[in-house]
């Protein structure tokens, strides 16, 4: 392959590598996540009180609350969302409750699913990084090859 094929080849690889990293970071987010769901009965509010405090089963995932997928109450007065999470009791504060009214909320979060092994969510945080410097490094390479 001449000077010029090795230049297409690079820049064909490298849209290949743009393409196909948002698909690897998501993989790579899906393998370090497990997903919960959580069923809390009987959750009372009081008068005037619109928030109640959920004791998690599992810590969200980086201690954030965007890690909570959903939350459904069976109440229709109910719009449930995410409070304030405190990660030393795990307890996620849900606001947007009726007053004065008792529900079950069904809570969709995620958790550290690589628990088992050591090092494991380090090195999985890492590996797209590592594989996207691996194949720029083998475009520079093999445009480096094509034009010695």
């Amino acid at each position: 392959m001449g000077k010029s094929g090795g230049v297409i080849m690079g820049i064909i690889m490298v849209a290949v590598m743009f393409v196909l990293f948002p698909i690897v970071m998501d993989s790579s987010h899906t393998l370090q996540t497990d997903v919960e769901v959580q069923t809390e009965a009987a959750v009372v509010t009081g008068a005037g009180v619109t928030d109640a405090d959920i004791v998690l089963d599992e810590p969200l995932w980086s201690d954030d609350t965007t890690y909570v997928a959903s939350i459904v109450s069976d109440n229709v007065l109910d719009t449930p969302v995410a409070g304030v999470y405190t990660a030393g009791t795990t307890s996620l504060n849900v606001t947007g409750l009726a007053a004065a009214a008792t529900r079950t909320l069904v809570l969709t979060t995620e958790y550290e699913g690589i628990t088992d092994y050591t090092g494991m969510g380090a090195l999985v945080a890492v590996a797209p990084l590592l594989l996207f410097l691996g194949v720029i490094g083998a475009v520079l390479g093999g445009l480096y090859l094509s034009f010695k």
